[in-house]
């Protein structure tokens, strides 16, 4: 029981600190604020980017917390089209910026995810 707990703190420590930073500033916003980041962060763009690397990323770092390759796989099938997807965001403003983006991403995917 307590290899599993001293895992998951690490990945509860990276994805909870900025999780409750961003909180608290978003509760110190006032209400027109408030409505703003909320109109920006519900967009499609938003959640087919940010929210499938984030969701992604948190379900690879609990599989390898807690050594489970089909949780992994999951976080994988997240990450992989919010990649794409942000690169092709990146890249309609600048071609390179979009392939290093791209290239960055998969060497993360390929050292991180990868199931061994």
């Amino acid at each position: 029981m307590l290899p599993i707990i001293d895992a998951l703190v690490p990945t509860f420590i990276a994805f909870g600190f900025p999780i409750v930073a961003m909180i608290i500033g978003y509760l110190r916003f006032s209400k027109s604020e408030q409505k703003e980041v909320r109109e920006t962060f519900l967009t499609l763009k938003t959640l087919f980017s940010i929210g499938f690397v984030g969701i992604g990323l948190f379900l690879i770092s609990i599989g390898d917390a807690l050594t489970l390759n089909s949780v992994k796989i999951i976080g994988l099938l997240f990450l992989l089209p919010g990649t794409v997807f942000t690169a092709g965001m990146i890249g309609k403003r600048n071609k390179i910026k979009g392939m290093i983006t791209l290239v960055l991403i998969a060497g993360v995917i390929y050292l991180w995810g990868v199931p061994l």
